[in-house]
């Protein structure tokens, strides 16, 4: 007896078959065959036979087509029993044989012979397991479980047994009957990678290297078309490896071979770098670069212009994302160095178009001769494909324009270190632009690198200093770590590499040789003086070059990333400014250099001078030294010292060595300026005081001293002093001494007796002196201390004669502080007309020319309880809302509490007294947590109107 389900649902006995019942119970029979020896649930079978929607008497149907068929199987005298279990039931085929069993134990056998070699029996094994197939697996029921579970069985039993005979044929070298069984019995199966795979080889195996061909286009560009992408990689693979079989065929067919290989779409990506540091914001905008020419994209090609400085990783970033999307290219990927910056030439646009059109299939004889001509075939073939172009180290953007596809469907990535302006306003190129590592991206690169070495990484912030943050740099410095575990100088780093053209100075010259000459020269003017930055109006002082040639060098720097420019102000890492440094000691004279230097050094001098006019008009201008642009106001002079700071303190510590009087005057400007808090000075005055002393200038010596004295160690400020006074006395600079003796007396604090007997010492000092200024700053110093020392009548003449001198000298900043101190002598001595006067005429230079923010608040609330105390209660309003409206820190806390008591005694005065106790109590609430004697001010002021409530 033989059960049959590879097809109609049959038992036959010999060449005769056996009635099995109705068609529901042949189906049921089916549907338990399928499991045979497994139990089958009544769930089960009741799906397989009515889907979703079994009769409501679906299990006493299936009882009664249970209970019919095993009387049709003992009726015609099999062993198979069908059985009752407690879930459901289970077919045992007994004795009897089951075509679905016996083609498995066939499948079986034929692989056992196959792997020994047994190639003629695992073929019949194979045809007669495939003998079995009569059609649709149990044809008669056509339920959805039943289509799915025929699906299963088609294609991992009857389509797998079929691969398997294709697969043993071809071992046999049947290359024909393969294709006879393709056809035949895979009809529905064109796509399945194995049929694709085993028709190839045949036709490869037969020699029909056109019908191979043809077949090839005919798979490749139906994958295009359906999926977007060429073939699966292993059928490339496939295809490629069987091409190159071909050569050790005849001369003839081996040219067929060689055009066949160039048919192949190109792949010519070269591999990515170890240790790739993920930078997630690049890649994130060329994915969505990218994007745009997927969903909604116009007819342009997508062109990216990544860009950025020698070293940066612009191939590495640009790699790493084409290998990413590579798969999206079915048509290929191409790739082009195109040594725009190196040893050599760059390389001309034509020898590229020629290697384009031959990986693309163009053979030589039909290569066209002209650019125009190639550029033209190369946007012919590719019309409507799908092309990755990756063009490296281009030099400009004549180099790529030629070399541009015109599909749209065509992705064109550029890599230079050269900003492509052109390509990006001319051709609508994206521009990437590559930025420098961070602190942790550095540190993760080097820690990646130095993972198996004994050598320790840097801290981060080292190592971002030393490379600047491009990956070259890191990879290099890694290298130099793994061999001496000994953090090198920007030198050592700089030359370091196997070859001289792998080395860090290298790169640098190939893009400074790209340079026009007036910028090559910036480049070696700027490398010594440039850190840590500078404006372009210092460049051009620097170089002695006009606006416009300035800002043109500046253009072909920065066009090159050469130079980095950032709020108006260029920089440059450590190492260009090394490999700058040693350009200018070859190509330019040591006169031009210090030429060079020194014009800088008047600059600096210049300006400082200029904002030094504006901060304190009445110091003098050395005759010698120009206007280098006068600064508008106050703000702007204090703006320019403070964005030059760094850059002035560098000046001073170049300077020291190479041009000691130019440093010197630039700190004498600068010092009046700095205050302890300047500390990044220090540096810059030791260096000018080393450079004196070797020099033997005593004055030089003296100017660092004081210096010092401002930005050194607190501890040792009186030291500075002292040595700076004896210095100036020697030399007879009573000028400069007499500054010093101010610094001293400031200094000397609650010692009042010392204090003024220095600033005497200055006060004489200044009878033999035509110093206006200096001549105020004493008479303004020493009224102001008397003041405090209650000695009023002399300090009102000491502060009267400096108000009048800063008038004279149109210093309205300190005229203003003098009206101050002579309003607040006034006001001890109790003329409060003469003090409202004093006051308003210091509140009125504060308006018109603000600077210090201390001064203006305390000349406001003094004004406000002078007028209470004279009784005019409407400047008073005016003026105590003006101060409170200055609160800014703690530190105005009790300032503000005096304002707001000028405040409610003036509203009190004037009938508000709403207003007043509202004000009150929002005073009370401040001075909660004040000292004593401010509690006890507002106390007794706001006991006197009535508005103190007692705890």
């Amino acid at each position: 007896m033989e059960f049959r389900i590879l097809g109609p649902v049959e038992l036959r006995l010999g060449d005769r078959k056996v009635a099995l019942g109705r068609a529901k119970e042949r189906s049921l029979l089916g549907v338990l065959m399928l499991n045979h020896g497994r139990v089958v649930t009544v769930r089960t079978v009741t799906e397989a036979l009515w889907d979703d929607n079994p009769p409501d008497h679906a299990r006493k149907d299936l009882q009664a087509y249970v209970s019919r068929l095993r009387a049709s199987l003992r009726d015609s005298g099999v062993s198979a029993r069908i059985v009752t279990q407690r879930a459901g039931y289970q077919f045992l085929p007994e004795d009897d044989e089951l075509d679905y069993a016996r083609f498995k134990t066939l499948i079986h056998d034929s692989e056992a012979a196959r792997r020994t070699g047994r190639l003629d029996e695992a073929a019949a094994a194979l045809r007669e397991a495939m003998d079995l197939w009569r059609g649709p697996v149990v044809e008669d029921l056509g339920t959805v479980w039943m289509e799915q579970k025929r699906e299963d069985l088609d294609l991992y039993d009857r389509v797998a047994g079929y691969q398997a005979l294709c697969g043993v044929e071809l071992d046999r070298g049947n290359y024909r009957e393969v294709l006879h069984i393709l056809d035949a019995a895979m009809v529905d199966h064109e796509l399945d990678t194995q049929y694709i795979a085993q028709r190839l080889t045949a036709l490869d195996g037969l020699g029909d290297y056109k019908a191979f061909d043809v077949y090839w286009k005919q798979v490749y560009d139906r994958s295009v078309r359906s999926f977007g992408t060429g073939p699966a990689r292993e059928l490339q693979e496939l295809h490629r490896r069987l091409l190159q079989s071909r050569d050790l065929l005849a001369p003839a067919d081996l040219h067929r071979t060689q055009a066949a290989l160039r048919a192949l779409p190109p792949a010519q990506l070269p591999s990515t770098v170890s240790e790739f540091v993920d930078r997630g914001k690049d890649l994130g905008r060329l994915n969505d670069l990218f994007l745009r020419t997927r969903v909604g994209s116009g007819p342009a090609t997508l062109i990216v212009a990544v860009t950025g400085p020698a070293g940066v990783g612009k191939t590495e970033l640009g790699l790493h994302w084409a290998h990413a999307v590579r798969e999206q290219f079915p048509h290929g990927q191409l790739h082009a160095d195109l040594s725009g910056y190196g040893a050599g030439a760059p390389r001309e646009p034509a020898e590229v178009l020629a290697e384009f059109l031959d990986a693309l299939g163009v053979a030589a004889t039909a290569m066209p001769a002209s650019p125009g001509a190639r550029a033209a075939m190369l946007r012919t073939l590719l019309d409507d494909r799908r092309m990755l172009f990756f063009l490296d180290n281009a030099r400009d953007s004549g180099q790529v324009v030629p070399l541009l596809p015109g599909s749209a469907h065509c992705v064109v990535v550029v890599t230079s270190r050269h900003r492509l302006s052109d390509l990006v306003t001319r051709h609508g190129a994206y521009r990437l632009e590559v930025g420098r590592f961070t602190e942790d991206e550095t540190a993760q690169l080097l820690d990646g690198l130095l993972r198996d070495a004994p050598a320790e990484p840097p801290e981060p912030a080292a190592a971002l200093a030393l490379t600047g943050g491009t990956p070259q740099a890191v990879r290099t410095l890694a290298e130099l770590l793994a061999g001496t575990g000994e953090l090198p100088g920007p030198a050592e780093l700089l030359l370091a590499g196997e070859l001289a053209s792998g080395t860090i100075l290298t790169s640098v010259r190939w893009s400074y040789d790209a340079l026009a000459p007036p910028a090559a020269r910036l480049f070696r003017l700027l490398a010594p003086h440039i850190s840590p930055s500078l404006t372009a109006a210092a460049a051009g002082a620097l170089a002695g070059t006009d606006d416009e040639t300035t800002r043109g060098a500046l253009a072909g720097l920065g066009s090159l990333y050469l130079v980095d420019r950032e709020h108006g102000r260029y920089r440059m890492d450590v190492l260009t400014r090394e490999a700058g440094e040693r350009l200018a000691l070859a190509h330019d004279p040591p006169a031009e250099r210090r030429a060079a230097e020194a014009r800088l050094l008047d600059w600096y001098t210049a300006r400082v001078t200029d904002a030094a006019e504006v901060l304190a008009p009445a110091r003098r201008r050395t005759a010698e030294l120009p206007h280098a642009g006068r600064l508008p106001d106050f703000a702007a002079a204090k703006a320019f010292l403070v964005e030059e700071d760094a850059s002035l303190r560098a000046a001073v510590r170049r300077a020291a060595s190479s041009d000691l009087p130019r440093a010197v005057t630039l700190l004498r400007l600068v010092r009046p300026h700095l205050t302890a808090a300047d500390t990044g000075w220090r540096d810059a005055v030791e260096a000018v005081l080393l450079a004196a002393r070797a020099s033997d200038d005593l004055d030089a010596e003296g100017q660092a001293w004081t210096g010092l004295a401002v930005v050194g160690d607190p501890e040792k400020t009186e030291e500075a002093l002292q040595l700076a006074n004896t210095i100036f006395g020697n030399t007879g600079n009573s000028r400069d001494r007499s500054e010093v003796l101010l610094l001293l007396a400031r200094h000397a604090g609650d010692d009042d007796g010392h204090a003024e007997s220095l600033l005497r010492q200055a006060f004489e000092l200044q009878r033999n002196l035509n110093e206006p200024a200096q001549c105020a700053a004493v008479h303004g110093a020493l009224g102001t201390h008397l003041r405090h020392r209650g000695e009023l009548e002399e300090a009102e003449i000491h502060l009267s004669h400096a108000k009048l001198l800063y008038a004279e000298l149109r210093d309205h900043r300190r005229h203003a502080a003098m009206a101050l101190e002579l309003g607040l002598l006034s006001r001890r001595r109790g003329r409060t007309t003469a003090a409202i006067g004093f006051l308003t005429e210091a509140v009125e230079l504060h308006d018109r020319y603000p600077a210090d923010h201390d001064r203006t608040l305390t000349a406001l609330v003094e004004l406000s309880e002078a007028g209470c105390d004279a009784g005019e209660h409407g400047d008073v309003l005016l003026h105590a809302r003006k101060a409170l409206g200055m609160s800014r820190s703690p530190a105005d806390h009790v300032r503000i509490v005096r304002a707001l008591v000028a405040l409610v005694r003036s509203l009190a005065a004037t009938g508000r007294q709403a207003e007043a106790w509202t004000e009150s109590r929002q005073t009370v609430a401040l001075v909660a947590e004040a000292g004593d004697p401010v509690r006890d001010h507002v106390r007794e002021q706001f006991t006197r109107l009535g508005l103190w409530l007692s705890p």
